[in-house]
């Protein structure tokens, strides 16, 4: 009786075959795979020293900025003290762009500026410049995600230190503030004798708000012109944005030039539109 039962107990088994089959088809699967409920992880993927996803504002476009330390036909090595040495190779599709000196009368309506002042704050109402950095407005206007039609980069700077090379990166040549300084970045709205208006851009919960600009005899000024690898030169500051391969090397979309500061290249990176008087 006993084996009775187990025989019908076996048969009872083969009630529903395809299950049977789909279960065995189940377990062989899982086992080339790893088996069991232990599935091994997937590998990392490599980092280098730009390994952050391009786009969106948590992830700007990865890049790298320092000094130039040699420069060939196609590429200029980039030094800077927290990231050592990045090769930057360019090619016939990276645009390139030298700041270079200007004066007030480079700055008219529509033409986008960020400036900075000794004091005031990042929502002064009225500023004495201390620096201004102007470039052309690009198609969407004076954009926080880029500075104009100038490669989203911002005068100023002359911070200690030098900042993740993922972040956006701005040109040195203005020297330092202090950490009160005054700022303002957006579209010149208005001229007058002694400077200009600016209407800045809403950030967040702050509206956008209109900064009465003066400026004096100590006011220094820079502009983005358009440029060629020509404008490359050992000790010029870099800044380079285009992805980066498992070596680290930068292959750049853009490359801003500019002249070293009183600290040499230490400005960096920014996000945004230079802190923007939003």
């Amino acid at each position: 009786m006993s084996a009775q039962r187990s025989v019908k107990a076996a048969s009872g088994r083969f009630v529903r075959p395809g299950l049977v089959l789909v279960t065995g088809a189940l377990a062989l699967t899982l086992a080339a795979c790893g088996g069991g409920n232990s599935p091994t992880p997937a590998a990392a993927a490599p980092t280098t020293q730009t390994s952050r996803a391009p786009g969106g504002p948590g992830n700007p476009p990865p890049g790298t900025f320092g000094t130039a330390a040699a420069v060939s036909a196609s590429s200029v090595e980039v030094q800077n003290p927290q990231n050592g040495q990045v090769t930057v190779n360019f090619n016939a599709s990276t645009t390139f762009t030298n700041t270079v000196s200007a004066t007030l009368a480079d700055v008219t309506v529509g033409s986008c500026v960020s400036v900075t002042s000794a004091t005031g704050g990042a929502r002064a109402t009225n500023l004495t410049a201390r620096t201004v950095m102007i470039t052309t407005a690009g198609a969407n206007g004076c954009t926080a995600g880029g500075f104009g039609g100038g490669g989203g980069f911002v005068g100023g700077g002359g911070a200690s230190r030098t900042p993740n090379p993922s972040r956006q990166p701005r040109p040195s040549g203005a020297p330092g503030a202090p950490g009160n300084f005054g700022r303002a970045f957006g579209s010149v709205t208005a001229l007058s004798a002694n400077g200009f208006t600016v209407h800045g851009m809403a950030r967040g919960s702050n509206p956008a708000i209109d900064t009465t600009v003066t400026v004096n005899s100590t006011t220094t000024y820079t502009k983005s012109a358009s440029a060629t690898s020509s404008a490359l030169a050992v000790g010029e500051c870099i800044a380079a944005l285009g992805p980066a391969d498992d070596t680290g090397a930068v292959t750049a979309r853009t490359i801003v030039i500019s002249k070293a500061g009183p600290n040499g290249c230490v400005a960096g990176f920014r996000r945004g539109g230079g802190g923007g008087n939003g």
